[in-house]
């Protein structure tokens, strides 16, 4: 069984990342709409998302799907 699993990461002013995960999916479709639906929510709160449009490569949080094989 694959699931889909939606980490995210948020970076401080001082450089630190915090990893976390948002969320396990057996769907990848629904991983990526989950994901998209907490960057859009992200830029509403005025956060740097990491995309191809952070300034300078400067973010304060992003997110990635990662495919995993379970048992």
């Amino acid at each position: 069984m694959t699931v889909y699993i939606l980490i995210r990461e948020d970076q401080n002013e001082h450089g630190f990342v915090d990893t976390s995960i948002d969320g396990v999916f057996g769907d990848e479709h629904v991983a990526r709409q989950q994901e998209a639906h907490e960057r859009q929510r992200a830029h509403a709160e005025g956060l740097i998302v990491e995309d191809e449009h952070s300034p300078d490569g400067e973010w304060q949080v992003s997110w990635l799907v990662a495919e995993h094989v379970v048992g």
